[in-house]
């Protein structure tokens, strides 16, 4: 039995070693190399460079260019999983119930969130662009008052892609929920119906309650999606206009690839990824501790 158990495990740490060489190799390395090359001052390019201490380091709080793209990205990411956590599990609550067609409202919703981000965001550039869909609907409609330019204005420009990023994901926390919804056994709001509590009463004292842990889980997929959100203003405004879209991962891509400052941009990416690690442990940590198990 020894040797058969020895032999098994043997044979396990062999399969696992390939997987396990590569995760660290394109995991951990890149993470420990980011961080020694945010304390030089290297350009990306040159095999040579010189240590520079905490120097990059204290730039960070002194660049506004890095001050506005994080107060950019903050915003972007406040308010697309306010309004998001909100819609999901509405339509999670609305699409559980027993109705002719419920699978296929499910699908529509999901939808969105299994096409490619570029390919979402260069559709939804033709509606929002000065000479758009939605502009010249608005001029058929004789409603040219109306029209508006929703990505070059600073005012909205980053409202837009609030929205855009809403209708692509809220299908997929919809679907967590759902997941959630499911597990509550059904004699607990029987028991609730007997006990003389109403619909509001059931969802805040029995539904949210036990579905806690869909919650902690969209809440970290939520702030990691958007806090590292690229693809779409990217594709859409390249940051602009004057910066009011540009968010955090844009300004670590100019300085590492436009201006070639590859210390710096690792120093920033450091201290983005810190920021990123406390507020995701501090909501995993809250939330966890209402979760309720049944």
């Amino acid at each position: 039995m020894l040797k058969k158990l020895k032999s098994e495990t043997s044979y396990q740490l062999l399969v696992t070693i390939p997987a396990l060489v590569l995760f660290i190799a394109f995991t951990y390395y890149p993470l420990i190399s980011t961080l020694r090359y945010s304390f030089t001052n290297w350009n990306g390019f040159k095999s040579t460079y010189d240590f520079v201490g905490f120097d990059n380091f204290i730039k960070i709080f002194k660049d506004q260019d890095v001050g506005s793209s994080f107060y950019n990205t903050i915003y972007f990411a406040v308010f697309s999983i306010l309004i998001g956590i909100v819609l999901q599990l509405g339509l999670a609550v609305l699409l559980y119930g027993k109705f002719k067609g419920k699978k296929f409202f499910r699908a529509i919703f999901y939808m969105p969130c299994v096409i490619s981000q570029l390919v979402a965001s260069l559709t939804w550039l033709g509606f929002f662009q000065y000479s758009g869909v939605i502009n010249e609907t608005l001029v058929s409609l004789g409603l040219s008052v109306l029209v508006h330019d929703w990505i070059g204005n600073p005012e909205s420009v980053k409202n837009v892609l609030i929205f855009i990023n809403i209708w692509q994901w809220t299908g997929y926390g919809m679907v967590i929920y759902l997941a959630g919804l499911t597990a509550i056994p059904l004699d607990v709001y029987e028991s609730a119906r007997i006990d003389g509590a109403n619909n509001i009463q059931q969802f805040f004292k029995i539904t949210l309650p036990l579905i806690m842990q869909a919650v902690t889980i969209n809440l970290f997929i939520g702030i990691t999606g958007a806090m590292k959100i690229f693809d779409m203003p990217f594709v859409l405004t390249k940051g602009g206009p004057i910066g009011a879209s540009k968010m955090l991962s844009m300004t670590i891509y100019d300085n590492a690839f436009l201006y070639q400052r590859f210390g710096y941009s690792s120093a920033i990416g450091v201290v983005f990824f810190l920021f990123i690690a406390t507020i995701t442990v501090v909501q995993i940590v809250v939330t966890r501790k209402r979760e309720v198990e049944y």
